[in-house]
């Protein structure tokens, strides 16, 4: 049986849908860490675990959108 080889295309689109997946996951852990914070509002360890992964998203996003991470950053102040 032969093996269909993987297109460029199909590398993409499975990439994509992974990360949409991805996201989707990230949305539910976020809620779960919203929950357990509640009531911790002196546990800064909750605020680290939310900015380490804001800068990972930053740095995610500057990939993708080939922006500079100053420019995301302002975008995300003037949508605060």
């Amino acid at each position: 049986m032969a093996t269909k080889k993987q297109t460029a295309q199909d590398a993409y689109t499975q990439h994509r849908k992974d990360i949409i997946s991805l996201m989707l996951w990230l949305e539910l852990e976020l809620e779960k860490h919203r929950i357990n914070a509640k009531g911790k509002t002196d546990n800064w360890a909750m605020t680290e675990d939310l900015q380490l992964t804001r800068k990972q998203l930053i740095e995610a996003l500057t990939s993708l959108s080939h922006s500079e991470q100053y420019e995301i950053e302002d975008l995300l102040s003037e949508s605060r």
